[in-house]
């Protein structure tokens, strides 16, 4: 009996992990069959049998979006640009140069006071992008989206003088390197994928 005692033990341990490593939901899903299983009644044991079958058909549904990656349409511009459509703090919808070059966010003057992103503290410095220096203060975003991919916390850098080549400002690497990302120049658009270390 005790063999059997701790058997259980052991398997229900087992499944925890299972459990825990399918997410909290489907997690659920399992316990509510499990109990309804329990209980006899053909009814629960149905209903919560389509429950975990829709959730796990939900999870599978997700990943494969995540596999495929969003794609973003990108516009160019008369300078030979690619720009995307961005939504800054979730308040300021604008057009930003997607430059691979660039270490950060880049963003104009104007930007940043329609966002009243306060200056005044912020670390001042250089950031070399296409076509020269710019002298920049540091800054961090709320969130930044593109498409239905959104980063929260983002580093980015404000002009300190404006510039006519850089229009609104530059989506950088410190958003594009925390996805996977195509940026296909003959097709105009850029594919985010997921990337599991973020």
């Amino acid at each position: 009996m005790k063999t059997g005692l701790m058997g259980a033990f052991f398997a229900g341990i087992l499944l925890s992990h299972v459990y825990a490593a399918e997410g909290d939901l489907i997690a659920s899903d399992r316990q509510a069959l499990a109990e309804a299983r329990t209980s006899g009644v053909s009814s629960k044991i149905i209903a919560a049998k389509e429950q975990l079958a829709d959730d796990l058909w939900q999870q599978q549904e997700q990943k494969r979006k995540e596999l495929e990656g969003t794609t973003i349409p990108l516009i160019p511009d008369d300078q030979g640009h690619l720009l995307a459509d961005v939504l800054i703090n979730n308040k300021v919808h604008t057009t930003l140069i997607v430059d691979t070059g660039s270490p950060v966010i880049l963003l104009n003057a104007a930007i940043a006071r329609q966002l009243g992103l306060d200056l005044s503290h912020s670390n001042a410095g250089y950031v070399e992008v296409l076509n020269g220096k710019h002298k920049v203060a540091a800054v961090t975003l709320d969130s930044i989206k593109i498409g239905t991919a959104r980063l929260d916390d983002v580093g980015a850098a404000v002009m300190i003088d404006d510039n006519k080549e850089i229009k609104y400002g530059i989506l950088g690497m410190s958003f594009l390197s925390k996805f996977h990302f195509t940026l296909d120049q003959a097709g105009q658009k850029l594919i985010l994928k997921k990337n599991p270390a973020f």
